[in-house]
């Protein structure tokens, strides 16, 4: 295959990805055909382990743009991020706990969901603005 089409064929199935990621279609088929609960978690797995992707790969491009005071400044928030998501999941774990089985799947839901948001962050920062909704 050559290079150029090859190249092409990479950013329409990531253009795509990133569409259905956005509009959480592809959660949404996942979770239409869930009928546990385990099912349930592994579906916002799967959607969080694809916006982890796309918030990394938002960070490296940004990362890659900037220098000096930007890229520490942006370093620095993001791992400011990362420890308050964790100490969110952590305080969400100790109130979802007597909750039984569908507290296993909020606490899901709310990680795929931050991880998701700091994605979407990540990208209006590289496009310059957050004016439209549909930026963030």
């Amino acid at each position: 295959m050559k290079p150029g089409l090859f190249l092409m064929l990479l950013l329409v199935s990531t253009a795509t990805m990133a569409e259905d990621l956005k509009s959480g279609a592809s959660l949404d088929r996942c979770l239409d055909k869930a009928s546990t609960t385990l099912a349930m978690n592994q579906c916002y797995a799967a959607a969080t382990q694809a916006w982890d992707q796309a918030m990394n790969a938002q960070y490296s491009a940004l990362m890659a743009r900037l220098s000096g005071d930007e890229k520490t400044a942006l370093r620095s928030a993001q791992r400011a991020w990362l420890n308050y998501r964790d100490r969110w999941l952590e305080a969400s774990r100790h109130q979802l706990k007597n909750q039984g089985t569908l507290g296993s799947v909020a606490l899901s839901a709310q990680q795929m969901s931050l991880v998701r948001n700091q994605a979407l962050m990540l990208q209006s920062l590289s496009k310059g603005s957050c004016a439209n909704p549909d930026d963030c």
